[in-house]
């Protein structure tokens, strides 16, 4: 059994001191209203959680000075925000949490994800792997009949920044994993 991510609702809307009408048609950038909100713990949300509120698709930012989203029932818990992608919010709209950031590690295991998403997957994390100054990372991706593997191996062979890989050490996966070089950024 799988818990649920706990959900929240939108009770207020305010810009300054003053309580704005609803709806709200927000736009991409900065979130210049503040969302008061209750049933979600924003004390416990990390930056680049990202929220759906009625329609519109939030990321949580550090607190700023105008803005973000503030706990109805805790005053100061607060979290900045910015709108990802545009959309209306009213009064009583559910405010779900909709993706939580992973740390980024220097291995990535791919059984989690399903087949059809794995090549998406490795570009992402090579990108962000490279980005974050990594120069060598381990892609898991079991042993089976080798599907995972040569997908993750035709991934490797077109992708910038990769500089060798080859089967892990058998301490470190063995044929089940990859271990790859990345240039560095």
């Amino acid at each position: 059994m799988t818990a649920s991510l706990p959900a929240g609702r939108l009770i207020a809307a305010r810009r300054g001191p003053d309580v704005v009408a609803t709806p709200l048609h927000l736009v991409p950038g900065a979130l210049g209203e503040t969302l008061v909100v209750t049933g979600l713990p924003l004390d416990e949300l990390v930056g680049g959680t990202r929220l759906r509120a009625g329609t519109a698709l939030l990321e949580l930012t550090a607190p700023g000075e105008a803005g973000g989203l503030r706990d109805g029932e805790d005053a100061g818990a607060r979290a900045g925000a910015r709108v990802v992608e545009a959309g209306v919010a009213r009064i009583g709209d559910a405010v779900v949490i909709e993706a939580v950031p992973v740390p980024l590690e220097d291995a990535l295991d791919l059984h989690p994800f399903a087949p059809a998403d794995v090549v998406e997957v490795v570009r992402e994390y090579l990108d962000r792997a490279r980005a974050a100054g990594l120069t060598e990372v381990r892609l898991i991706h079991g042993r089976g009949r080798g599907v995972q593997r040569e997908a993750v191996r035709r991934v490797l062979a077109g992708s910038p920044g990769v500089l060798a890989y080859a089967d892990a050490p058998p301490g470190r996966g063995g044929w089940g994993a990859t271990i790859v070089r990345l240039q560095a950024p």
